[in-house]
C-alpha cells in the first residue's frame, strides 16, 4: 500500500534547531492559542509544496530563530527528507534520500515545486491528469494539471475549513473545479485514451534509459577514484574520525597540563612541526595533481574513442567509394545484349576526393598517436607522483614519531604544540571530506537505482492500463457502494439517523446527508461530522485497495469548534433528557468522544496528526506527544534547542 508517513519536522536556524517527532498512528499536539501548534501543520504543508510562503511578519519567533524547515518522511518504507528555505529561494525543494541525521553524506535532488509534486506522484504510483479549461475573461482554452497538491486537500484540513462550507477550499473556484478530478485520480476512475497512455509510457521508458546512462557515469567516477566499496569507505571515514578525536583530546590535555610560566618556544620542536606541516601540504598538493591527471587521462581516452569512430567511418568511405572499380567491368545493353562502351568523366574529381579523405585519415592517425603519447606521459607522471607520495608518507611517519618522542622528553611550549595538532586535525578533516564525497556519490547511485525501480513500477502500471483502457461501470459502482457503506456507518456512530438520503454523490463525489450536500447544510456540528465521516471512508477504502492514490495520511486542526466538549452534571443531564425526546437530546460530548474513537481506529492503518487545544483527558494521556504554551514555551522554545 502506497502511503506517506511523517517521521519528523525539524525547524532550524544558525544557532537553533528543534525536532518534532510523530507516531505512525494517531499523534495529538495540544496547547494554548497562539502557541505555535497549528504552525506545525502549516510547516509540513509548506515543505510538501504549498505555493504561498510562511508569513514571517506574523510568525515573528520563527523569523528570529529559523531559516529553513525539514520534513523527514517515508513513502512505501523509503526514507527521505524534504527541505525548504523560509526566507529565500522559496520555489525550490531539496530532497535527500536519507534520514535527517545523515544529510551530510548525501547530495540533495533540487527540484522546483512543480517537479517536486511530480516526484511525489511518481512515488505514490499516480499519474498527473491534464485538464482543459477556459482562461479567465477569455474564450481561449488552456491545459491545467491536477497534481499532488489537489490530492493533498483530502489530507490536510485547515482549522478555518473544517466544519464550514469551505471544505476542500470550495470558495477558491480554481481549486474547487479540480476536486472532482483529484477524487477520480485517487480512485483510478479517470478514463484515459490510448494515445495519452502510450505517450506517458514512452516518457517513462525514456526516463529509465536516461537514468541508467547517469548511473554508468557515476559508477565510472567511483571506479576512477578506486572507491567502489562503500563498506571500506565507511571504515576509513570512521578511522579518520577516531584519529581526529584522539588529536582533539591530545590538544585538550596539552592545554590542561601546560603551565603559563613555561611558555618559551623550543626551536627544535618548532622546526619539527614546521617540517611536518610542509610535508602534509606537499602530499595534499600531490594528491590534487594526481586527481587532475586521472581526470585528464579519462578525458583523453574518451577522445581516443571518438577518433577511433571517425577513423573507422573514413576507412569505410574509402573502401566503398574508391576500392570498388567500376570502369574495369563490362557493360551490356539490356535490349540486344551487345557490349557497349562507357566513360567515367568523374575520375579526376574522385581522385581529388579520395586524396582529401586519405589526408583526413592521416590527420586522425596523427591525432591518435599524439593523444596516446600524452596518455603514456601522464601515466608515467602518475607513477612518479605515487612513488613520491609513498616516500613523503614514510617521512611523515618518521616526523610524527620524532615529535612524539620529543614531547615525552622535553617540556614543549603548548602554543606551538597546539598549532601542530590543529594542522593535523585540519589535514585529517580534508581527507575525510574527500572520502565523504565518494560516499555521497555512492548514495546518489542508490538514489538513481531506487528511481529506476519507481519508474519501472510506473511503466508496469501504464502497460496494465493500456491492456484495459476503460474503467468498468461495475468497478465504479463497487467503489462508491463501499464508500457509501463506510460513510453511513460513521454518520450513524456520530448520532445522525436520517440515512436514506445519506450517500456519496455519483457526479460530484461529495458527501450528502438527508438529501442535501455538504455545501448546502449550515450546522457546524453536522458539517464537521459529514466531513470527518467522508475522510474516514476514503481512508478505509484505501485500506480496502480502492483509493490507491490517497497518501494514507490525515492532518486535522481543531475538531472541537462546533461540538460541545464537556458533559453536564449527571443529574442535570438526566432532568434535561426527561424533558426532551431521544431524538432532540443533546449528544455533542458523545459525538466529540466518538471523533477520537474513530481517529484512533483509523490510526491503526494510517497516520493521523491532530492539533487540538484541550483533548479529553483519557485520550490526552495516551496520544498527546507535545503540549505548547504561550510565550517562551511554545513551538519556539529555547529550552528545547538542540544546538547548545
Amino acid at each position: 500500500m502506497n502511503r506517506i508517513v511523517i517521521k519528523k519536522l525539524i525547524i532550524q536556524g544558525i544557532s537553533y534547531r528543534r525536532t518534532i517527532e510523530f507516531n505512525e498512528g494517531l499523534t495529538i499536539i495540544s496547547g494554548e492559542k497562539t502557541s505555535g501548534k497549528s504552525l506545525i501543520l502549516s510547516l509540513i504543508d509548506y515543505c510538501l509544496g504549498k505555493r504561498s510562503k510562511i508569513d514571517l511578519s506574523v510568525q515573528t519567533e520563527l523569523d528570529n530563530y529559523c531559516d529553513e524547515v525539514f520534513v523527514e518522511l517515508s513513502i512505501n518504507d523509503e526514507i527521505m527528507t524534504f527541505n525548504r528555505a523560509l526566507k529565500k529561494k522559496f520555489d525550490k525543494i531539496n530532497i535527500y534520500f536519507c534520514q535527517f541525521i545523515a544529510l551530510d553524506e548525501y547530495t540533495p535532488k533540487i527540484l522546483d515545486i512543480k517537479e517536486a509534486m511530480q516526484f511525489l506522484m511518481q512515488k505514490l504510483g499516480v499519474n498527473e491528469y491534464k485538464l482543459i479549461r477556459h482562461k479567465q475573461h477569455s474564450t481561449e482554452k488552456e491545459i491545467d494539471t491536477v497534481s499532488f497538491r489537489d490530492i493533498f486537500r483530502y489530507v490536510y484540513i485547515h482549522q478555518h475549513d473544517l466544519g464550514t462550507g469551505n471544505f476542500l477550499e470550495k470558495s477558491n473556484v480554481f481549486k474547487a473545479n479540480k476536486n472532482l478530478h483529484a477524487f477520480k485520480m485517487m480512485f483510478n476512475l479517470i478514463d484515459v485514451d490510448k494515445d495519452t497512455l502510450s505517450e506517458k509510457l514512452v516518457e517513462v521508458q525514456n526516463k529509465i534509459s536516461e537514468t541508467k546512462k547517469e548511473l554508468i557515469g557515476l559508477k565510472s567516477y567511483l571506479k576512477d577514484r578506486d572507491a567502489e566499496d562503500p563498506f571500506k569507505l565507511h571504515l576509513t571515514i570512521e578511522k579518520i574520525s577516531r584519529e581526529i578525536e584522539e588529536k582533539r583530546k591530545e590538544k585538550d590535555n596539552v592545554i590542561l597540563n601546560s603551565k603559563s610560566n613555561e611558555n618559551k618556544e623550543n626551536q627544535l620542536y618548532i622546526k619539527l612541526k614546521s617540517d611536518l606541516e610542509n610535508i602534509s601540504n606537499e602530499i595534499f598538493s600531490l594528491r590534487k595533481e594526481e586527481k587532475l591527471l586521472n581526470l585528464s587521462i579519462a578525458s583523453k581516452n574518451l577522445l581516443l574513442e571518438e577518433y577511433g569512430v571517425e577513423l573507422s567511418e573514413v576507412e569505410e568511405t574509402l573502401n566503398i567509394n574508391y576500392k570498388l572499380v567500376i570502369f574495369d567491368q563490362t557493360l551490356e545493353c539490356p535490349l540486344c545484349n551487345s557490349e557497349i562502351k562507357h566513360n567515367h568523366n568523374d575520375e579526376s574529381k574522385g581522385n581529388e576526393t579520395e586524396q582529401m579523405l586519405l589526408k583526413v585519415k592521416k590527420e586522425i592517425n596523427s591525432k591518435i598517436t599524439l593523444v596516446s603519447g600524452l596518455i603514456d606521459t601522464e601515466k608515467k607522471k602518475l607513477v612518479e607522483i605515487n612513488k613520491e607520495i609513498s616516500e613523503l608518507n614514510q617521512k611523515r611517519e618518521i616526523f610524527d614519531e620524532a615529535i612524539r618522542v620529543f614531547s615525552k622528553k622535553t617540556d614543549v611550549p603548548f602554543l606551538s604544540q597546539i598549532e601542530t595538532i590543529n594542522s593535523i586535525i585540519n589535514r585529517l578533516t580534508k581527507d575525510q571530506e574527500v572520502l565523504k564525497e565518494s560516499i555521497r556519490m555512492y548514495n546518489k547511485i542508490e538514489e538513481k537505482e531506487n528511481y529506476i525501480k519507481t519508474l519501472e513500477i510506473q511503466e508496469d502500471k501504464l502497460k496494465e492500463k493500456l491492456a484495459a483502457l476503460q474503467v468498468k461501470g461495475g468497478e465504479k459502482d463497487k467503489i462508491l457502494n463501499f464508500l457509501d457503506s463506510e460513510y453511513k456507518k460513521y454518520m450513524s456512530r456520530l448520532k445522525y439517523e436520517l440515512l436514506d438520503g445519506t450517500f456519496i454523490n455519483r457526479d460530484e463525489y461529495i458527501p450528502y446527508y438527508n438529501g442535501a450536500s455538504v455545501y448546502a447544510h449550515e450546522s457546524g456540528g453536522l458539517l464537521e461530522s459529514m466531513q470527518l465521516s467522508f475522510l474516514g471512508a476514503i481512508l478505509n477504502s484505501k485500506e480496502a485497495g480502492y483509493a490507491e492514490g490517497h497518501p494514507g495520511l490525515l492532518m486535522l486542526d481543531s475538531i472541537s469548534k462546533y461540538v460541545g466538549t464537556l458533559k453536564k452534571d449527571e443529574n442535570e443531564h438526566s432532568k434535561l433528557e426527561d424533558s426532551l425526546s431521544h431524538k432532540d437530546s443533546i449528544k455533542d460530548p458523545e459525538v466529540y468522544e466518538e471523533f477520537y474513537k474513530i481517529l484512533i481506529e483509523l490510526g491503526a492503518n494510517h497516520q493521523i496528526i491532530l492539533v487540538e487545544n484541550t483533548p479529553p483527558q483519557k485520550f490526552d494521556r495516551l496520544y498527546t506527544k507535545y503540549t505548547f504554551y504561550n510565550g517562551k514555551h511554545g513551538l519556539i522554545d529555547e529550552d528545547a534547542n538542540e544546538i547548545k
